[in-house]
């Protein structure tokens, strides 16, 4: 890259700079807020899989592979373990670990805010190449609007989990998109561009491997045959480097895949037909119709084809704009027909976050479609200057909205009143607002990782924890639930999703006198042999 190039950053005027500062600190200061309106980590909604990424991070710590690799979100626990050690570089593996499941909260706070200043200085980054190279505020502003346009992205952003670094993976490849798109790059650097591209489809898949559909981007933006290829065997090689802190699991994670590949429902359940022809159309459908999927590849399509018919009768090449656009819609069409097979609102999100930079894509694509004349280029500059101040408009409308949701699921968990219980032996079922809780969740799905030493340090043996699979643990084993009867004159129990397992509970429990369910809502509350209604606030 020339030194022209870097230069000429240096150069920008001061309302430019503060004008590409905006959306990334707003981004900060937004994400800060709701992390903090959210409540802790061990909130009933906020608990999955957070926990679990914290409790590997500290297996890696301590020399054992990562246990919950459905993901596999290698990179994510990597990262933890590396942010944790940072924090103490002088501390034993041992002393960590103790340290850690003392305190989680306060870890995942570290290793969350590291996320949020992560995608912070990848949007400013991204907005300061998107102006370099356009030399257009408005499509690098529109680039940088990327988490902006689906509170969803926000909502999972701030989690310990894969989605904030799938946000990171689609900011980067926004970045080498639009770096691609200046004149001779591909045709003089194809091969730097395709191992660039490769890295961040390898990083990509390794944090989530239903990201997948979005890395079908550069096969068109490459278009050589052989940088393609290059870039198909680069992202293997990726994939391979990035996962090497969890390759004892590599065995247990293909035959995972293999076992959600080959089955029609979720998590490898249902007939071994890869999909189900009667859902899959609907879902389909339903994963696309978000509006600003289905706009941005409606548009870009049509944009396309348009660009490619105008460069055929024209006898020029296709222009570099209309591929990295065409690009983007293979990958959403890739995206949605992936997703579709186990339809998640939160799978879509690398889509999603990509639809800033398809805005971009459509504005560059329509001022080549309308180049020379200058009227008509006008009225497309202002169309989206506004379309950007609507966009900011009625997002910041709709983040308000999930940051009040925060609130008042916090505060909703808050005021249930546990005091009362406390003869009581404590049940905590499928998600339920409990510290403890919490750890357990953590260790239980990765294979019970440090249950003697959470049992150590929390030795309450009145709080129990119950599984959807039917079974009532303690923080070191299972527990008979009709061995609560002799022991506790009562039973209290409390989770978000009254599953129909809980029949075990209430079957075992016939015994008590008296039986309650008093509140419902985010979390309900269950009690026998006391009665509940006077007690929940």
């Amino acid at each position: 890259m020339p030194v022209s190039f870097y230069k000429s950053i240096y150069q920008f005027p001061v309302n430019r700079t503060l004008a590409l500062l905006a959306l990334p600190i707003s981004f900060l200061i937004i994400s800060a807020i709701m992390r903090y309106n959210a409540g802790p980590f061990w909130l009933w909604s906020n608990l999955d899989p957070d926990y679990w990424y914290l409790t590997d991070s500290l297996n890696m710590i301590n020399g054992e592979w990562p246990k919950h690799i459905w993901h596999p979100g290698t990179t994510v626990q990597w990262i933890g373990a590396l942010i944790i050690k940072i924090s103490h570089p002088f501390s034993s593996p041992d002393d960590l670990k103790f340290m850690v499941l003392r305190n989680p909260e306060h870890y995942l706070s570290i290793i969350g805010f590291f996320f949020i200043a992560l995608n912070t200085a990848a949007l400013i980054l991204v907005g300061t190449i998107g102006y370099m190279v356009f030399r257009d505020l408005s499509a690098a502003l529109l680039i940088q609007m990327g988490p902006f346009l689906s509170k969803l992205i926000f909502k999972w952003t701030l989690h310990v989990s894969p989605e904030p670094l799938l946000v990171t993976t689609v900011i980067a490849l926004a970045t080498i998109t639009v770096l691609a798109l200046r004149d001779g790059q591909l045709e003089k650097h194809g091969t730097r561009y395709a191992m660039a591209f490769a890295i961040i489809a390898g990083f990509g898949m390794v944090t989530k491997i239903t990201s997948a559909g979005i890395y079908l981007m550069p096969i068109v933006l490459l278009w050589n045959i052989r940088n393609v290829a290059l870039y198909g065997v680069l992202t293997v090689v990726a994939m391979l480097l990035f996962s090497l802190p969890a390759a004892g699991m590599y065995e247990t994670f293909i035959d995972r895949v293999t076992m959600v590949a080959l089955a029609s429902g979720f998590h490898g359940e249902g007939a071994q037909t890869f999909i189900d022809l009667n859902t899959y159309p609907d879902n389909l459908i339903r994963v696309s119709s978000r509006p600003m999927f289905f706009v941005v590849l409606f548009v870009g399509l049509s944009l396309t084809y348009a660009l490619f018919r105008k460069s055929r009768l024209e006898r020029q090449p296709f222009p570099v704009i209309g591929r990295a656009l065409g690009g983007l819609c293979l990958a959403y069409i890739g995206q949605a027909m992936l997703v579709a097979k186990h339809p998640a609102g939160h799978y879509m999100l690398p889509a999603l976050a990509a639809s800033g930079l398809g805005l971009a894509l459509i504005y560059q694509t329509s001022k080549e479609l309308l180049r020379g004349n200058v009227s008509k280029l006008k009225i497309l500059r202002a169309g989206f200057t506004l379309l950007l101040l609507i966009l900011i408009g009625t997002q910041t409308n709709s983040l308000i909205g999930l940051n009040k949701q925060f609130s008042q699921r916090a505060a909703s968990s808050a005021a249930i009143d546990e005091a009362p219980y406390k003869q009581c032996a404590r049940i905590y079922f499928w998600p339920a607002s409990h510290p403890i809780y919490a750890l357990f969740m953590g260790s239980w799905n990765t294979h019970y990782s440090f249950s003697d030493e959470l049992y150590d340090i929390y030795s309450d043996q009145s709080e129990l924890y119950y599984t959807n699979d039917g079974e009532l643990h303690y923080l070191r084993g299972l527990r008979d639930p009709k061995s609560l009867i002799n022991q506790y004159t009562c039973i209290y129990a409390r989770g978000a999703n009254p599953h129909a397992s809980l029949k075990i509970l209430d079957d075992a429990f016939s015994s008590y006198p008296t039986k309650g369910r008093c509140r419902d809502g985010d979390e309900a509350v269950f009690t026998w042999g006391i009665d509940c209604m006077k007690f929940v606030n």
